[in-house]
């Protein structure tokens, strides 16, 4: 059998690796990081999965029970890393990936990988390199001469360098809302929230009931979504997420048309309309020494956290293939075969209503599948 290498050994990376072991391939994963999940290991102390334990496990090894409903950072992680142990997945760490370019020839060299360790070839490539790679920073004006702490939040770990200071958390995503809140229970003096808009917004459970819905709506049409986010609120209540912004799109247009997930605000519309989190409109600019708003209004924290995102990397890995459609999506982010691109599958790009992690399992059996039909011998 030839080879096959997967970008990535973060969860989709494993759960390919560990189906294509099962059908008697070894892949090779090929890590930027240090080990396995490297990407996991560097996100904030109190960091929990969104998605019930339950949903959230890889093919062939469940999470254990011991690490809860709702699985930390450092359980997770090691949940990972005893994954590829089970599974004896060959793991290579510390090489970075810059290019994947169609190969010379059939077979063994169908595909030539550019790495920080020289050239690779592959008969196929499954990428999972994950759709939170890079960190974003907007080109805010000024922000080049802001003589203030300015930081993205993918620094932040944990609030103890920010206790007795006043932090401003820019955008209203899972990661700002998140750490907005550890930082105000944290012990920081004031922590203000600035924000543009805000998506749909849940809790991780209503009562004792998980809401992570379940996977089958994963084909659940936009109507049915749409509709499944309204009754959902108004079981939240009519003030739901005031004060925070009200979706601009319901939960299956925002899905489909804009590819946005919803996102989870445990205790965070809670924290915002006690006065322990400021909620402020956006930012405009940025000045020496002050923060303008776009209401005209001035703020002069001790510390700025951008909480703004974060970018693919697929993008600039495939430059040179025909795997983008006109509205910048994968054309199979799903593991599916790419129909300009034969041999190279693309795991853990496609958003969901679930959250990506229920997805992997079947995204996984896709993909391997979409690899072995050209990797056979």
């Amino acid at each position: 059998m030839s080879e096959i290498v997967i970008v990535g050994a973060g969860p989709a990376g494993l759960a390919v690796a560990a189906i294509l072991r099962r059908r008697g391939v070894r892949p090779t994963l090929l890590e930027r990081g240090e080990a396995v999940g490297s990407n996991w290991r560097h996100r904030y102390d109190g960091l929990r999965l969104n998605t019930v334990r339950w949903l959230s496990g890889l093919p062939g090894h469940a999470i254990p029970r011991r690490a809860g409903r709702w699985v930390s950072r450092d359980d997770y992680v090691s949940y990972l890393e005893r994954y590829a142990d089970l599974h004896h997945l060959d793991v290579v760490p510390q090489v970075d990936v810059d290019l994947i370019v169609t190969g010379r020839g059939t077979g063994s060299t169908r595909w030539r990988l550019h790495t920080s360790k020289g050239e690779l070839t592959a008969s196929a490539v499954v990428v999972a390199s994950g759709p939170f790679d890079r960190p974003v920073v907007p080109a805010w004006p000024g922000l080049d001469r802001y003589g203030g702490a300015f930081a993205h939040a993918a620094t932040y770990r944990d609030p103890t360098p920010y206790r007795g200071r006043h932090v401003l958390v820019i955008g209203g995503g899972a990661s700002g809302l998140e750490i907005s809140l550890l930082l105000a229970e944290g012990g920081a003096a004031q922590v203000d929230l600035a924000v543009r808009s805000c998506t749909n917004l849940f809790p991780r459970q209503l009562g004792p009931y998980p809401l992570t819905p379940l996977p089958a709506t994963k084909h659940a049409p936009r109507w049915l979504l749409d509709a499944a986010g309204v009754l959902t609120h108004r079981m939240l209540g009519s003030s739901w997420p005031d004060p925070l912004p009200r979706p601009a799109a319901g939960l299956g247009t925002a899905l489909y048309r804009d590819g946005t997930e919803p996102v989870v605000a445990d205790g965070i519309v809670a924290a915002v309309r006690a006065g322990r989190i400021g909620l402020l409109p956006a930012v405009d600019r940025f000045m020496a020494t002050a923060v303008h708003l776009v209401d005209g209004s001035v703020v002069r924290p001790d510390m700025v956290l951008a909480a703004t995102g974060y970018r693919s990397r697929v993008e600039h890995l495939t430059r040179e293939l025909d795997v983008f459609e006109r509205q910048g999506r994968l054309i199979r982010g799903d593991g599916g075969p790419c129909p300009a691109a034969p041999g190279i599958a693309f795991i853990g790009f496609q958003p969901a209503v679930t959250g990506r992690l229920p997805q992997l399992p079947s995204q996984a059996r896709r993909a391997a599948h979409t690899v072995l039909a050209v990797a056979a011998p």
